[in-house]
């Protein structure tokens, strides 16, 4: 990751994609031009080069979540896992495998391991140019004001992706430090360090975006900035700064649950009232996702040799979590596949077939290249996740009568009773806490942030060996951590060998 960053800054010059933004009322927003090769000063020097540097960010979260790195921190859990076969594909497979049952596979050598690290800093790096130069481009005021709010965003993206992940990290930032440039990179920061520069920035973001609805489609907003800085307070236990950012969202008149849960999942409803920031994908070759593949949720057939999936799937208890009636499940689980006629297909090959698989991110018919390459667009922050975390904030500071309130909100979407009705009492704060982190699976279930939920909770390894079979033989406190990247450590002269994570 270092060694790209000092070729950034000695040959003084950087990679971007050229992306058109299309106009705002678009449902998908990148069209990509083939690469061009031009210095920071160059780029960042008027507001079309600024606009396009900055897209350039957008375009290293979305090659980060259109393939395997999306599943480190869905598989391993009570919620994901790999499928029996997956073991005995060799090689990267069981790279793969090792994430999901944390045996001798999951160390600094693991190749998801290190291409997490790898792209998340990548992003990092087109963040900080963007940061450092944006201030100097002749773009007006509000145009810098903007495009750094969406850059500053997108670091903290980045960055709490890492922090959550590997504790506390290498933290380069926007600054020149030629220090780190002759060892090859930073230390080691604490996690309170990394922390206070994603708050700073996601501060910083929520005072300069547009709202939603205002902002561009596709670009970072205010609330999504207003939820993820609420996110952030509530992994750090800060109660009462996450309920001051998240409480105005609750009152918001441009955001609001969608009335029918399936119709989250359907692509012609992307960048709806409830999303708050999604992950853009489209049809073009190099602008798609391959999660319909790897879930095995094909919908129409596969054009190229080899096509297929079937690497992940649900465990037991995520099936087996939804209450009777609740519409969700539907929308979320399948048992059964069909071709792009609709007609249900038998794949009686694949291991595991029989078990309930992701049902979310099926490929709409017609909408995706074929049925390993989608089009559909990524959640990353919607309304009903903000509308969670409120809950649980009020939970604990002591007030979980309110807290039902917003829990039963999302309840009735899924058309369920209020859950002190179904309970049969009113809920202590312990049971109150048990449920939301039940109901945090049910509503966003493979949309990425169970890992993260169960060790903000300090529920990972207890939950993880009671649901997950493949994973209880193994993990341990040690796992509340993923090892750095040994190739890091190569390229890092500031890191010592006792800066990896313990146990690895």
């Amino acid at each position: 990751m270092f060694a790209i960053i000092n070729f950034i800054k000695q040959r003084f010059a950087i990679s971007l994609l050229l992306i058109l933004l299309l106009a705002a009322g678009c449902s998908k927003k990148l069209d990509i031009t083939p690469e061009t090769f031009v210095s920071p000063e160059d780029l960042y020097k008027d507001e079309q080069g600024a606009i396009a540097g900055v897209t350039g960010i957008y375009r290293k979260l979305m090659e980060f979540n259109s393939g395997d790195y999306y599943f480190v921190g869905i598989v391993g859990t009570d919620e994901g896992k790999t499928t029996s076969f997956v073991p005995t594909w060799g090689g990267y497979w069981q790279h793969y495998d090792g994430i999901n049952s944390y045996n001798s596979l999951l160390s600094a050598q693991n190749q998801l391991v290190q291409g997490t690290w790898n792209s998340l800093y990548k992003g990092i790096v087109n963040a900080n140019t963007a940061i450092r130069y944006i201030p100097s481009s002749a773009a007006s005021q509000p145009v810098k004001d903007r495009l750094l709010g969406e850059a500053r965003f997108l670091r903290a993206v980045f960055y709490f992706k890492l922090v959550q992940f590997f504790g506390g990290v290498p933290l380069p930032t926007d600054q020149p430090d030629a220090v780190a440039d002759a060892n090859g990179g930073k230390p080691r920061s604490s996690e309170d360090e990394v922390y206070a520069l994603i708050i700073s920035d996601l501060s910083f973001a929520a005072s300069n975006l547009q709202a939603k609805g205002t902002a561009a489609v596709g670009h970072a907003n205010k609330e999504a900035a207003q939820t993820l800085l609420g996110k952030v307070y509530l992994t750090r236990k800060d109660y009462a700064n996450a309920k001051a950012m998240l409480q105005p969202l609750m009152s918001l008149t441009n955001v609001a649950l969608m009335a029918n849960y399936a119709d989250l999942f359907n692509e012609k409803n992307e960048n709806n009232i409830e999303s708050l920031f999604e992950i853009e994908y489209s049809t073009e070759n190099g602008n798609t996702n391959s999660q319909a593949n790897t879930l095995g949720g094909w919908h129409i057939e596969n054009t190229y040799p080899g096509g297929g999936g079937h690497v992940v799937i649900p465990t037991d208890y995520y099936d087996n979590s939804f209450e009777n009636g609740d519409t969700r499940k539907d929308a979320s689980i399948r048992y059964k596949f069909y071709d792009k006629n609709g007609n249900e297909v038998d794949y009686w090959w694949w291991a595991d077939v029989t078990k309930p698989h992701v049902k979310k991110y099926d490929i709409t018919q017609g909408q995706s290249l074929n049925g390993g390459l989608s089009s559909r667009n990524l959640y990353y922050l919607r309304y009903a996740d903000a509308i969670l975390m409120y809950a649980e904030t009020l939970n604990e500071l002591n007030d979980p009568t309110n807290a039902l309130t917003f829990l039963n909100k999302i309840r009735a979407r899924a058309k369920l009773a209020n859950w002190e009705t179904v309970l049969g009492h009113t809920p202590t704060q312990q049971e109150l806490r048990d449920e939301l982190l039940k109901e945090r699976m049910r509503e966003l279930g493979f949309e990425g942030w169970r890992w993260c939920d169960l060790k903000r909770t300090g529920k990972l390894i207890a939950q993880t060996k009671a649901y997950n079979t493949d994973a209880a033989p193994n993990i341990s406190n040690k796992n509340l951590l993923f090892p750095i990247s040994s190739r890091e450590f190569e390229l890092n002269r500031s890191l010592k060998p006792g800066d990896q994570n313990t146990g690895f």
